[in-house]
């Protein structure tokens, strides 16, 4: 797709095209619309290259997450800036809303800005929107995206650690009746969890129970209605883990609103060690998830293949259990 066919389309001349790609004014806004109309149809991406010629590195790091509003990617975001202007170079950043079909639109924002290099930190990314960097000679890493490891760079974070200690933790303390709050899973990261926290009860002889997994919308709504879900079951956990803290912190609250006290009749733990986790009554036993460490690789990444060296360490980064107030022996189990 070039800029011959997107004029032939629109029904102007290619200079049209152009003073429309860079917002020269001048341009009819009927004029303007016809052209943005023909390039979304034609899904044509400007070609980066062709203004290297003139401006070489643009200095520009793009950067896309899940969710702005999810407190999750706003630590993130502040390391990887950080570390970027450390250097000289801006970064500029949108977000999917966690549907991975909206990352076509982001990668191709982020090539018409012409970036240096793209990091994608997101729950799913299809493969298909990062060909549009790979033709423009963006690179592009990923954020725990094992299956495609192999074709990009990519910033693995090993949640069977996490979980295990997290399980330890409750048997430890008397638990055998554990739920879990899964996220959706159409998500990579989500089903990542989910199969994480099975594989550490399994290696525990402890039989995964279906009724006792419910799945929420990775927000705090979500996690209230899936804890509704197993307060529902006879029997129901004595303990459940939440795929985040924000579905962990919605557990709390249906918890809350069902007048049971929190450790003393529920443990819940949750998982990436947000902020909030420590404000909520009683403070959130969680997983704590390397955020910024995950910013610093994916951002070592770039800047090697910027510059066209070598690999830095791809070893799984290891979440770590944060025990606060949220866990206890189960009703009828004395502490030690």
């Amino acid at each position: 797709m070039d800029i011959v066919q997107v004029a032939k389309r629109a029904k102007v001349s290619t200079a049209t095209v152009s003073r429309v790609l860079n917002e020269f004014p001048g341009v009819r806004e009927k004029t303007v619309q016809r052209v943005q109309r023909a390039i979304a149809e034609l899904n044509y991406v400007p070609n980066p290259n062709a203004r290297g010629l003139r401006a070489r590195r643009t200095r520009l790091f793009g950067l896309i997450v899940s969710d702005v509003n999810n407190p999750f990617f706003p630590e993130l975001i502040d390391a990887f800036e950080a570390m970027a202007a450390a250097e000289g170079i801006e970064v500029i950043f949108t977000h999917t809303n966690y549907d991975p079909h909206r990352l076509q639109n982001c990668v191709r924002r982020m090539i018409e800005r012409s970036v240096d290099a793209i990091a994608v930190m997101t729950s799913e990314a299809e493969e298909e929107a990062l060909h549009q960097a790979v033709r423009a000679g963006i690179p592009v890493v990923l954020m725990n995206q094992r299956k495609l490891a192999g074709k990009y760079p990519n910033v693995p974070v090993e949640y069977t650690a996490g979980f295990r200690e997290a399980l330890e933790h409750l048997l430890s303390l008397g638990h055998r009746d554990i739920g879990f709050i899964a996220g959706p899973q159409r998500l990579n990261s989500a089903r990542g969890r989910k199969d994480a926290f099975t594989a550490a009860l399994k290696s525990h002889g402890i039989h995964v129970r279906s009724e006792w997994i419910a799945v929420g919308d990775m927000r705090v709504e979500g996690g209230r209605k899936a804890m509704d879900a197993l307060l529902a079951q006879q029997p129901r956990p004595t303990a459940v883990v939440a795929t985040n803290d924000l579905m962990a912190v919605g557990a709390l609250q249906a918890a809350h609103a069902s007048r049971i006290q929190v450790p003393r009749d529920l443990s819940i733990i949750g998982f990436d060690d947000l902020p909030i986790a420590s404000m909520v009554h009683p403070p959130l036993s969680t997983i704590r998830h390397p955020r910024r460490e995950v910013a610093a690789r994916a951002f070592a990444l770039l800047r090697k293949a910027v510059k066209g060296e070598g690999k830095v360490d791809d070893s799984p980064l290891q979440p770590h259990l944060v025990i606060r107030s949220s866990t206890a022996p189960p009703l009828g189990i004395k502490r030690h």
